[in-house]
């Protein structure tokens, strides 16, 4: 895993390098950290596209961790983000520009390697996939490319489909539509409005089991989206 850390506290940036590269070590993971102090430094950087995650401080000396993440994002748009501070007030903005999690740094011994964890298990549910067969041709699609499955005699058939798909975070909303829950954007009145401004129609007999289990799921994991 190719790693980019930076701290304007050399001292700190030293402990987050070792504290990631041993927790991802012992998992059998090799690490590629690129450690540095200055934002400037990051951005000047030609090899951003080959990293997969970034722990960054949101107080830089020169530049904001959001600036900098924000940046960051527009090079390589697949980069993780993850903050570390030593001030709660930050938290908020770091979910502007869709930080996978927030972490003082009082507890970054305790927190960080379960975040590392996080990480490491978002990357294998993206990289998981659905066959979908077309005729005599099988093709894979990533989960994370689904907003959602519909179902009638010339598409798939919902009752196929792999019971594993609630484990990855889909929800069936009616007899027709099967949808990936990270891209709801809203459930009420009787509809599922996406984020790509679809919307489908819930089950009214359903509807309160449906609104909960989404609850449910955004509560759980809404914030590493």
């Amino acid at each position: 895993m190719y790693i980019l850390i930076c701290d304007d506290e050399p001292a700190v940036a030293r402990q987050v390098e070792q504290l990631a590269r041993q927790h991802l070590e012992q998992r059998g993971i090799p690490v590629q950290c690129t450690v540095c102090t200055r934002g400037e430094e990051v951005l000047a950087r030609t090899d951003l596209a080959q990293y997969q995650l970034a722990l960054l401080d949101v107080d830089l000396e020169t530049m904001t961790g959001i600036a900098l993440g924000r940046r960051l994002k527009q090079q390589n748009p697949e980069l993780v983000l993850v903050y570390i501070s030593a001030y709660l007030e930050f938290a908020p903005e770091g979910y502007t520009v869709r930080a996978f999690r927030y972490l003082l740094k009082r507890d970054m011994e305790r927190m960080l390697p379960s975040c590392l964890d996080a990480v490491l298990a978002e990357h294998s549910r993206e990289c998981r996939t659905l066959p979908i067969r077309q005729g005599r041709r099988e093709t894979e699609v990533p989960l994370d490319q689904i907003y959602y499955l519909e179902s009638d005699l010339r598409k798939i058939k919902l009752t196929d489909l792999p019971a594993s798909l609630q484990e990855d975070g889909f929800l069936r909303v009616g007899r027709s539509f099967v949808v990936n829950m990270r891209y709801i954007r809203q459930i009420s009145n009787y509809k599922v409005m996406l984020q790509n401004g679809v919307e489908l129609g819930v089950s009214r007999n359903g509807y309160a089991a449906i609104r909960g289990a989404y609850l449910e799921w955004k509560g759980q994991f809404g914030d590493e989206l």
